[in-house]
């Protein structure tokens, strides 16, 4: 590189030194004899380079691919899918319920819609008359479970168990469902008390069923009249609303329900 510039006697020129000549055939080398010169990347280089994004696409595609798949199945399944389909929760729950021990039947009602994308599903179980407490309870334990697996996104399974005595509406709640055969049990060894009804208010609108203490409904069957039939009331009133504060109770002739 050559540098010009005033000296003693005018302009002179500078001759490089030999470091600087030295630089710049290094830069030379590294960069190209143009100003504009870039480094460019080997053969081997480029392969790795578009190994990697090819390798990338796929994966991303793979992952697509898994995701759509997941979605459809629950869409298609109904179950815990995106789509409520009460069709197939009824039949999940009802197969589960028959391999139950101590349940001789069971007979499913339509669908029945609570809200825009919300359905009740409610099968009637009838179970042995002669099963025990402990039985009962397992049972009520075991149908209780059926329902919150049979239960989906926008579906609520329930079951209205007939033991006889006492009919008791089974929830997906196992504690809630336990409490109602304890407390039908508890009414109906009230004397006079032939047949008790514990299951949830739905006379609002909407019909939707609830395990909160308050949307109880317990029915007494009683052939009790005047101040025998009053005493029944007291006295169911008092079991039923120290369980389920603010459930609705009430009386009614034997076979009327």
């Amino acid at each position: 590189m050559t540098i010009e510039g005033p000296g003693g006697t005018g302009w002179q020129r500078e001759q490089p030194t030999g470091a600087t000549t030295q630089d710049d055939d290094d830069l030379d080398r590294a960069f190209g004899t143009e100003t504009g010169a870039v480094a460019t990347r080997s053969g081997p280089q480029r392969v790795r380079s578009w190994s990697l994004l090819v390798v990338g696409v796929v994966v991303a595609a793979v992952v697509i691919v898994v995701v759509l798949g997941l979605i459809v199945s629950s869409v298609q399944n109904g179950v815990g899918g995106i789509v409520p389909r009460p069709e197939r929760s009824a039949a999940q729950f009802t197969a589960d319920v028959r391999d139950v021990s101590g349940i001789a039947s069971a007979k499913t009602a339509e669908p029945t819609k609570t809200s825009l994308i919300s359905y009740d599903v409610v099968t009637a179980l009838r179970a042995d008359e002669d099963l025990s407490h402990a039985r009962r309870a397992e049972l009520v334990r075991q149908v209780s479970g059926a329902a919150a697996s049979s239960s989906g996104t926008g579906v609520h399974v329930y079951a209205v168990t007939d033991f006889g005595d006492v009919v008791v509406g089974v929830s997906e709640s196992a504690d809630v469902s336990a409490e109602r055969l304890a407390v039908a049990e508890d009414v109906k060894a009230i004397g006079g008390v032939l047949r008790v009804h514990c299951v949830w208010d739905t006379d609002h609108e909407g019909g939707a069923r609830s395990d909160d203490a308050k949307e109880q409904r317990v029915i007494v069957e009683t052939a009790g009249t005047g101040v025998g039939l009053a005493a029944v009331a007291d006295a169911a009133q008092k079991i039923v609303l120290k369980e389920f504060p603010g459930a609705t109770v009430l009386t009614a002739v034997p076979g009327s329900v």
